[in-house]
């Protein structure tokens, strides 16, 4: 597996929009899953119902919001992975 790019800057296409690499859906499909793992460990790790409960609707939530952005929008899928980044690398220094 290859690493996310550190930078949290969106990466301007070459490609008009609507002929864009589709890896890129793909690269934002796997920051959302890396962070909703990150979110499954703590619940791993929770001691109480009330932090098991908190962990797993993080998880729902952010599985949500991938599915919501348009795949189609370059500019929407480029601003979600980043922010899926910026806040996998938040929490990961939280532990």
């Amino acid at each position: 597996m290859t690493e996310e790019p550190q930078d949290d800057e969106r990466i301007e296409s070459a490609e008009p929009v609507d002929d864009y690499d589709p890896m890129i859906y793909d690269a934002m499909r796997e920051a959302a899953n890396r962070l909703g793992g990150l979110y499954m460990e703590r619940w791993h790790q929770a001691r109480t119902t009330e932090e098991r409960d908190l962990w797993l609707q993080k998880n729902i939530a952010v599985s949500l919001e991938a599915d919501a952005v348009d795949s189609y929008s370059l500019a929407e899928v480029q601003a979600k992975r980043a922010e899926l980044v910026r806040r996998f690398e938040a929490e990961d220094r939280r532990a």
